[in-house]
């Protein structure tokens, strides 16, 4: 499993658009190819917001997570 590689600002933007998309679709009166398209990416969006993981951003090694542990210098390591 990879690391989280998404920040908390944009796991909440990922799930607020998945959301939209997804109730864009619900709504719709008819479901044709383009709307399942939709479905599929807001899928997608949503499990990025919930699990802050996303797997094109492992493979364009991008990384928006920060690690506060190493920019705090309250926070120390017990064994430092």
């Amino acid at each position: 499993m990879i690391e989280r590689n998404l920040s908390n600002l944009e796991r909440l933007i990922r799930l607020l658009l998945g959301l939209v998309a997804g109730y864009w679709v619900i709504t719709r009166p008819e479901a044709n190819a383009i709307e399942m398209f939709v479905m599929l990416i807001a899928v997608f969006l949503i499990l990025n917001g919930i699990f802050s993981r996303c797997y094109l951003w492992y493979m364009l090694n991008i990384n928006t997570a920060t690690d506060n542990s190493k920019d705090n210098p309250c926070r120390t390591s017990p064994l430092n």
